[in-house]
């Protein structure tokens, strides 16, 4: 596999590089002082027009924008940056590359990042501290011109201290960065609701399946979690919490464990969908139905959580929105401003798991 994309790389450049010779010795690559004979204009009318710093006449804008279209005009994007000492180029920082939430929130990125000729440019650090490292020191050695995290490993002080030297926003999860503006939901708030859906239907021992990392969103779920015990005067159990790593299988191995040593439950409610479909295969393997015996609600949304069976009550975060609010905040910031976190409403999708 290897060899056939070094094949391809080495025969696509091989004739890109042909056809770029070819097109020069043909006179087939037209500059700005071409553009500007054409229509009868001075390069500065053309680069005016181009770049739409000074206004002119919109017969002469209509002789700039033909005679660059007729001529194939194409401006130096890269001499343009470099003199305004942008990369136009915006990272955007994640842990995995398969996870359906992450992709919905890309894509809100991807769309606003356009509309401001940004592009953007995908870094899948599979949880590895030295890989978040090496991509964060492209943005604080000016190789890009901002980031935007959805996941990090990173704790709080080490996000600021990078946060001092180059522009970053947090998306979704987040840390305690005072230096680090982020854009998320009242995570908080939005387990509460979850839980009280299982309390309301009956529920009093509710597992929480959790996970122990620096991420407040996380801390912020296990307060919810607490907060809707507290408020409808069931007691904390340390002994009904358990942590995972995100993963469908790892959770699904520590609840079969868990139920193998005993311990009883009538619902969960994990922080994520993969957990939550997780535990549901767990307790399908001993012989317990979704929602009889037990109800499950999950965390996200994502696609997981109608294609398990029975399809998952889950808490539903406004994915593609908050790309979209991501990079609004990280372009304030590479202007100048000083943006405020951003809190987006979240919604309880109820399904047939916790009814």
């Amino acid at each position: 596999m290897l060899d056939i994309f070094l094949w391809l790389w080495y025969n696509v450049n091989d004739f890109l590089g042909k056809r770029f010779q070819s097109d020069k010795e043909a006179g087939k690559i037209a500059n700005i002082k071409d553009v500007a004979k054409m229509a009868n204009v001075s390069v500065a009318t053309v680069s005016r027009v181009l770049n739409k710093t000074r206004h002119v006449s919109e017969e002469i804008e209509k002789a700039v924008l033909e005679a660059a279209r007729e001529l194939g005009y194409t401006p130096n994007l890269l001499g343009k940056n470099l003199r305004q000492k942008r990369t136009g180029i915006i990272l955007v920082m994640m842990s995995t590359l398969t996870n359906s939430f992450c992709s919905k929130v890309v894509t809100g990125i991807a769309n606003e990042a356009e509309k401001h000729n940004y592009h953007i440019m995908i870094c899948a650090t599979n949880g590895l501290p030295e890989k978040e490292k090496i991509y964060l020191g492209l943005v604080k050695n000016r190789m890009a011109d901002g980031m935007i995290v959805l996941n990090s490993t990173l704790s709080a002080d080490e996000m600021s201290l990078i946060s001092n030297h180059a522009a970053i926003v947090q998306c979704s999860e987040y840390t305690a960065s005072e230096n680090t503006p982020f854009v998320s939901i009242d995570n908080g708030l939005a387990a509460k609701d979850a839980c009280e859906h299982l309390i309301l239907n009956g529920r009093k021992r509710i597992l929480f399946i959790g996970v122990d990392n620096s991420l407040i969103s996380s801390h912020l779920r296990m307060e919810g979690y607490r907060q809707a015990l507290s408020c409808h005067g069931l007691p904390f159990d340390p002994g009904l919490v358990l942590y995972s790593n995100y993963g469908y299988r790892n959770t699904m191995r520590m609840v079969d464990r868990y139920l193998e040593e005993g311990h009883t439950f009538d619902a969960v409610f994990a922080i994520s969908d993969r957990m939550a479909a997780g535990a549901v295969s767990a307790l399908r393997k001993h012989g317990l139905t979704v929602p009889e015996d037990i109800e499950v609600i999950g965390f996200d949304n994502t696609d997981i959580a109608y294609m398990v069976e029975p399809p998952l009550t889950t808490v539903s975060q406004p994915q593609t929105e908050m790309g979209k609010r991501a990079f609004s905040i990280l372009y304030e910031k590479l202007n100048g401003g000083e943006p405020e976190n951003v809190i987006l409403p979240h919604k309880l999708i109820v399904r047939k798991s916790a009814k």
